[in-house]
């Protein structure tokens, strides 16, 4: 029987989260998981589940890249079924796997559906930097479809993929993007008439 190496017990003890790692962000003992020998790196892999959390996406492109041959098809069922979250981080983790068309369509349907608490951010870090037609279309929609909080970002996105803001929140036309962040019909119709007039977007 091959002894186990410490690293095996480092990456196990990693898989526990606690309220403080979860806040923080922290993923799983990476530096750990790349130390296992083959038969270890099949252990772990069997802990992990991509379509459970952004940890074992994170983990399983690790394996992947070092060669394990069914952490690639994990990563790609959950591209394909995961939750908006998930494909998101295959996205972020595993961006080689996605043509463009699954891409957009992936950050399309997280337009639609993320908050400020689950996978917000996530979303707009991926779009500021793919941004087809689909995506652009998405983010109008959201002008007049999402609450008040997430169109103010979605215009403020807009703004800088129209190249009329210096950031994806340029802060000298918070009180436009502010104006979004209103559940009235009315005010939110002048809130997109006014940022057409001062982005150059035709309707």
């Amino acid at each position: 029987m091959t002894e186990q190496t410490p690293a095996l017990d480092r990456f196990r003890n990693s898989l526990f989260i606690d309220y403080e790692k979860w806040h923080d962000g922290v993923g799983y003992d990476l530096d750990a998981l790349r130390e296992l020998t083959p038969a270890e790196r099949s252990t772990a892999e069997s802990r992990l589940d991509a379509t459970h959390d952004w940890r074992d996406v994170e983990a399983l492109a690790v394996l992947a890249q070092l060669g394990s041959p069914t952490a690639e098809p994990s990563l790609r069922n959950a591209l394909r079924s995961g939750s908006h979250e998930i494909r998101l981080a295959v996205l972020r983790h595993a961006p080689h796997l996605a043509d463009d068309d699954t891409r957009s369509a992936a950050l399309v349907q997280a337009l639609e559906t993320a908050t400020p608490f689950d996978g917000f951010t996530a979303t707009l870090e991926q779009v500021e930097k793919f941004h087809p037609p689909a995506i652009v279309d998405a983010l109008w929609r959201g002008l007049t479809t999402r609450q008040g909080d997430v169109a103010a970002h979605y215009a403020a996105m807009l703004a800088f993929i129209y190249g009329k803001a210096d950031s994806t929140f340029d802060w000298s036309m918070r009180p436009l993007f502010l104006k979004f962040n209103t559940e009235k019909t009315a005010e939110r119709n002048a809130a997109i008439a006014e940022l057409r007039t001062r982005i150059g977007a035709k309707e």
